[in-house]
C-alpha cells in the first residue's frame, strides 16, 4: 500500500512536469509557426525525440523493440497516438481554436471507458465528478462558441478517442515493456510517418528555426517520457485527469512570456481546474490511508 501510495505521487508529479513539457514546447510552436510550417514542426518533434529516447535507452542497456507479444500493444500506442495529432492538426486549421480545445480535453472521460473496459480498472466515485469539473473549468476559461463546421469538431472528438487508446495503451504496458521503450516505438513510428507528409513541403531552416525546431523536440520528448512514466506507475483513469494541468500552465506562460491578459473568465477557469485535481488528490490520498 505504501509503495501504490509513492507510486500515484510520483504519477502525479510526472504528469505535472509533462504538462509543463508540452506546455513549453507549444510556446515554441507558437514563437516560431510565423517562420517554419507545421509539418516540418512535428517531424522534427519527433525526430529529436527519437534521437534522445535512443541515446537513454542505449546507456541504459535497454531493448529497443520490447517482446514480440507486447507488439501489438505497442503498435496501436504508436498508431492511435500519431493518428490523433494529425486529427488535431486538421482541426486546429479549420475550426475555432477554443471549440477544438474544449473537444479535445475529453481525452480523460474516454481514457477512463477504455481504462475501465480495457484494463479493468475501478472507476472510483470521485473520478466523474472531477472530469466534470475539470471540463466546466476549461469551458469558462476557452469559452467555445461550437460554431464551427461539423467535420473538424468531428475530427477534434476523434482526436480524444485516439488518445485515450493510445494512453490506455500505455498503461497496459506496465510491468511488461520499458517506459522508453514504448516511447522509442511511438517515435520511430511518428518520424518516419511525418517525414513522407513533410517531403512534398519541406524547406531547409534557417539557424533560428533550427533552433526552435530542436527545442519543440527537446520539450515535447520530456512531456513524452513524463507521461509515458506516469501512465505505468498508477491506473490511467486517475492519471489522466492531471492532464488538464496543462491548461493552467499554458494560461500562465501566456501571460508571463507572450504577454497575453488573464481574463475572468480564464482566470476562473483555471481555478476551477485546480481545485478539482486537488479534489482528487486528496481524495485518493485519503481513501489509501484508510
Amino acid at each position: 500500500m505504501i509503495l501504490e501510495m509513492q507510486n500515484r505521487k510520483q504519477a502525479i508529479l510526472l504528469m505535472t512536469l509533462s504538462s509543463l513539457s508540452f506546455s513549453m514546447m507549444s510556446l515554441v510552436v507558437k514563437l516560431s509557426a510565423s517562420s517554419v510550417g507545421t509539418l516540418q514542426q512535428v517531424f522534427f518533434r519527433n525526430l529529436v525525440s527519437l534521437a534522445i529516447v535512443g541515446v537513454l535507452i542505449r546507456k541504459k542497456g535497454l531493448p529497443f523493440w520490447g517482446e514480440r507479444r507486447y507488439q501489438p500493444a505497442l503498435f496501436a500506442r504508436s498508431f492511435f497516438g500519431f493518428l490523433g495529432v494529425v486529427m488535431l492538426f486538421y482541426a486546429t486549421a479549420n475550426a475555432r481554436q477554443a471549440d477544438v480545445a474544449i473537444i479535445s480535453r475529453t481525452t480523460p472521460v474516454w481514457t477512463t471507458v477504455f481504462a475501465a473496459l480495457i484494463l479493468k480498472e475501478k472507476i472510483s466515485r470521485v473520478q466523474l465528478p472531477v472530469i466534470a469539473l475539470c471540463l466546466a473549468g476549461s469551458f469558462v476559461a476557452m469559452r467555445p462558441a461550437f460554431d464551427s463546421g461539423l467535420f473538424p469538431l468531428l475530427m477534434a472528438a476523434a482526436t480524444s478517442v485516439a488518445s485515450a487508446i493510445a494512453y490506455t495503451m500505455i498503461a497496459f504496458c506496465r510491468g511488461k515493456v520499458s517506459p522508453l521503450t514504448v516511447i522509442f516505438h511511438f517515435s520511430l513510428f511518428s518520424t518516419v510517418a511525418a517525414f513522407f507528409l513533410v517531403l512534398p513541403s519541406f524547406t531547409v531552416p534557417t539557424i533560428r528555426d533550427l533552433g526552435m525546431l530542436i527545442l519543440i523536440g527537446i520539450f515535447a520528448a520530456g512531456g513524452q517520457i513524463g507521461l509515458t512514466y506516469a501512465y505505468q506507475k498508477a491506473p490511467a483513469s486517475e492519471v489522466s485527469i492531471y492532464d488538464y494541468v496543462g491548461i493552467v500552465i499554458s494560461m500562465l506562460l501566456g501571460y508571463f512570456v507572450l504577454g497575453e491578459p488573464l481574463t475572468l473568465a480564464s482566470t476562473l477557469g483555471g481555478i476551477l481546474i485546480t481545485c478539482s485535481a486537488l479534489w482528487s488528490y486528496l481524495y485518493n490520498r485519503r481513501h489509501e490511508e484508510k
